[in-house]
């Protein structure tokens, strides 16, 4: 198991998602770049969109939202890099969707 896998099952357990009560507090009015869209389905080509109970916020100030924690730890080995993918797939994904 890789450091990135072991910290990801870590957040898991803290989170209670495991095995207990799912307690995370998710803020009124939170809303994550890309639409809410989780940036690593984009980058899988996928439109999965995340509540913001899990989340990231850049050094630009911008909020990213995760819908599992493994997603955000895989983010955040390499964010500038996810960042741009995301955003490219994000384009490609929502180019003729009504309201983008």
């Amino acid at each position: 198991m890789t450091a990135s896998q072991e910290k990801a099952f870590d957040m898991i357990a803290m989170s209670g998602f495991g095995g207990g009560i799912w307690a995370n507090y998710i803020p009124d009015g939170v809303t994550g770049e890309f639409d809410s869209y989780d940036p690593v389905g984009l980058m899988a080509g996928d439109l999965i969109k995340a509540d913001c109970s899990l989340s990231w916020r850049g050094p630009e100030g911008k909020t990213y939202c995760f819908s599992t924690a493994p997603s955000l730890v895989y983010f955040q080995d390499f964010p500038e890099r996810n960042i741009r993918k995301a955003k490219k797939a994000y384009e490609s994904l929502t180019s003729g969707k009504p309201g983008s």
